[in-house]
């Protein structure tokens, strides 16, 4: 037992004498061999080699100061869209004291499954929302394809009339989907 206690003690000590002396091992200058160079603050020095004593500053370390990030510059028509972005609000909008019927939405974009339809259902929900702010806007994925509807329309006419005003804004696709929708209560 004192044998193994013995030995556990060497290899203590043995470790902590290489831990103190790791950066002193690297900085050693021999033949054919590279040269090391370690810039450290001595509070890093302290703890790394256990010196314990009062941190002195070492006046031949250098101070590196943290990378500043360049500020990138955006497009006239990205700050448009955050700027847009900004202006509405579009978080979800829960409609309180409602029932669902059958009725009629526009459907403004159909698209693919990809994550550029989805982007184009997205963008066209927020132009949607900025020309039109009182009507609701669904952007959902309807498998398979992405699609942006618009409104809550009792009646056909109801929705033929914001329909051209939509056919206006350049979406000629658009169309009246009959389906169910969600109107408040009186």
């Amino acid at each position: 037992m004192k044998k193994l206690l013995a030995i556990f003690c060497l290899a203590l000590v043995a470790i902590t004498t290489n831990a103190q002396t790791f950066l002193d091992n690297l900085r050693k200058e021999e033949p054919r061999q590279g040269v090391v160079t370690v810039t450290e603050d001595a509070e890093i020095d302290s703890l790394v080699n256990g010196n314990g004593g009062p941190v002195v500053p070492d006046p031949n370390a250098t101070v590196v100061q943290p990378h500043k990030r360049e500020e990138v510059k955006k497009t006239p028509e990205e700050e448009e869209a955050e700027n847009l972005e900004k202006m509405l609000d579009t978080r979800k909008k829960v409609m309180s004291n409602s029932y669902k019927t059958q009725g009629y939405r526009i459907q403004v974009f159909s698209g693919g499954s990809t994550r550029s339809d989805r982007q184009k259902a997205e963008t066209t929900g927020a132009v949607m929302k900025s020309n039109f702010p009182n009507e609701p806007i669904y952007v959902h994925f309807y498998s398979p394809s992405w699609k942006c509807r618009m409104g809550n329309y009792k009646t056909a006419e109801e929705a033929r009339s914001i329909l051209a005003q939509v056919k206006k804004l350049g979406y000629k696709d658009a169309c009246i989907i009959k389906g169910t929708i969600t109107l408040r209560r009186k």
